[in-house]
């Protein structure tokens, strides 16, 4: 055989094992990753609505590995009302990392939106879903307080509620509810 023939195949076989135990030893770190939602729906022709009820959101890293997220969303009629599935890369923790936030829709007509939130743990190099996060609605950021405030409208009645990152875990601190002094 050629000598140059056999170095070169040597080399080959030495860089393919190389690319392998990259590959393995590969830890994802958060800006390797991209999003895709899918909006699923129930869809009754007869009665004429298309209500949304799931988005399921693909994450893939820069090798190509994926896994999916599964949210429930608001049971709205997708005609009607928009933004389901969006994606927002926000820091909601606050750590100087973009999180993840999944839209489940409006919480009604004025405007305000529900999300699934996940946070980046570096530690894991992984998205951590945040309990009862879509329970916050209409999320307003406070990072120099380390506070979430949700809003809800109805009318002229209005609740609030504010919740602070504690130990890493999003902690409900109050509620609040009151009327609008506005005529229509």
């Amino acid at each position: 055989m050629n000598k140059n023939f056999i170095i070169l195949f040597v080399m080959a076989v030495l860089m393919a094992a190389t690319a392998t135990c990259k590959v393995k030893n590969y830890v994802p770190e958060r800006g390797d990753y991209t999003f895709k939602t899918q909006v699923c729906a129930t869809t009754d022709e007869e009665e004429g609505w298309t209500l949304a009820d799931s988005v399921i959101t693909t994450v893939t890293d820069k090798m190509g590995n994926s896994f999916t997220l599964v949210s429930l969303t608001q049971p709205l009629d997708t005609v009607s009302w928009s933004g389901f599935g969006n994606i927002c890369e926000d820091d909601i923790n606050f750590d100087g990392i973009p999180d993840l936030m999944i839209c489940l829709g409006p919480t009604n007509s004025f405007g305000g939106f529900t999300y699934d939130g996940y946070v980046w743990n570096q530690a894991e190099h992984k998205f951590v879903r945040v309990e009862k996060f879509d329970e916050i609605m209409d999320p307003t950021y406070y990072p120099d307080k380390n506070q979430i405030v949700g809003t809800y409208r109805i009318d002229n009645h209005c609740w609030t509620s504010l919740y602070e990152w504690k130990n890493g875990k999003l902690v409900l601190i109050s509620e609040d509810e009151f009327e609008l002094d506005m005529e229509y």
